[in-house]
């Protein structure tokens, strides 16, 4: 007689391709979804959904599904107690729930949200190292025997693997485009950035502003303070920076003390008021306060903004770069911006600015 809660012949050929997936498949979001559609195939249900923990707040958050919109439950986080996603993420241990109305640790969030009406679950989680990286839920599932928590489990310890080499991964490229004191991002990101943004704009002609900033005065407050409240205080400077900043736009840590921020679809008036707005975060800002200090801090400012002013990456980093000596030779503290008209040198000689 046939045991029915022995994989079948299929059911071991796909595991089998998964494994080989794993040293295939580079890029591990692919191989999430190869995952997630491997198991569609392999499990009918109503829909089928895997949840990372998010290492920074230790909460399930939706990472991919199959027949349900992740835009309904984009903003769905769900503590390591709440659901019956969080206990089996909390326990590391599997769940299958008949029926969801006699299970305490149900909740129906997600339901609400979606329009959704969930009667059973089968719930593995994700875990490697002993760590628990997320779960993957079957919704509705049209079978229950423990064949399915089986396979549904050998599964997971692919998407285990997926996930973790996604995260090194993501770690590893995160360290190589940031900069490791200030968290900003670094040179090399910025050339590479603005090379794709202009390459990108070159036939609709939108603008990218760039801002290079410097420091006013600052070998004082390494002198006054020593190197390791400097370095504090270009922490607390970058915070400054980047909470000024909404996306697409970003900061970069250009070199000791000085700065680059990139302004995509910014064009020259709105770029320099932008610049204005940092200028005096930073003037109103207090630093070291943790120190017991009460440092104050100013800025040079210089902008330029492709296509009016250069058209490529080294003619937009001279132009804001020469704009903020200018702003250094007269006085310090303010925002300077080149015009695009004159050629460099006269520019430079005149000391034309806008």
């Amino acid at each position: 007689m046939k045991n029915k809660n022995l994989l079948t012949h299929h059911e071991l050929n796909a595991c089998v391709e998964l494994g080989k997936a794993l040293t295939s498949e580079l890029d591990s979001k692919r191989l999430l979804e190869k995952i997630l559609r491997k198991i569609k195939d392999l499990l009918p249900a109503m829909n089928w959904s895997l949840l990372l923990i998010d290492e920074e707040t230790d909460e399930l958050h939706f990472e991919l599904s199959i027949d349900l919109d992740l835009k309904l439950v984009k903003d769905i986080r769900l503590p390591l107690s709440e659901g019956i996603a969080g206990q089996v993420a909390a326990q590391q241990k599997p769940m299958v729930i008949e029926d969801v109305k006699n299970s305490e640790y149900f909740s129906n969030r997600v339901d609400q949200l979606s329009n959704f009406t969930t009667h059973s679950i089968i719930c593995v989680p994700l875990v490697f190292g002993g760590k628990t990286l997320g779960v993957i839920e079957v919704i509705n599932p049209s079978r229950l025997e423990n064949k399915t928590l089986s396979l549904l489990s050998i599964i997971a310890d692919y998407a285990a693997i997926a996930v973790e080499n996604m995260r090194r991964y993501q770690k590893i490229h995160d360290l190589a485009i940031h900069d490791d004191l200030t968290g900003l991002y670094n040179r090399r990101y910025l050339y590479n950035s603005l090379e794709n943004l202009i390459s990108e704009n070159t036939n609709n002609k939108l603008p990218v502003s760039l801002i290079f900033m410097d420091i006013d005065n600052f070998k004082s407050v390494v002198d006054s303070y020593g190197h390791l409240k400097g370095s504090q205080t270009l922490q607390e400077l970058a915070k400054t920076i980047s909470d000024s900043l909404v996306e697409p736009a970003y900061g970069v840590a250009y070199g000791g003390d000085e700065f680059v921020v990139v302004l995509p679809g910014l064009g020259k008036n709105r770029a320099v008021q932008k610049t204005e707005a940092i200028r005096a975060e930073i003037n109103k800002s207090t630093y070291l306060s943790d120190h017991g200090h009460h440092l104050k801090l100013q800025a040079s400012f210089g902008v330029a903004t492709y296509p009016d002013d250069a058209t490529d990456v080294a003619g937009l980093l001279t132009l804001a770069d020469h704009a903020m000596f200018y702003v250094k030779a007269d006085g310090k503290n303010a925002v300077k911006s080149l015009s695009g008209n004159a050629p460099l040198n006269e520019r430079k000689q005149n000391g034309e600015l806008i």
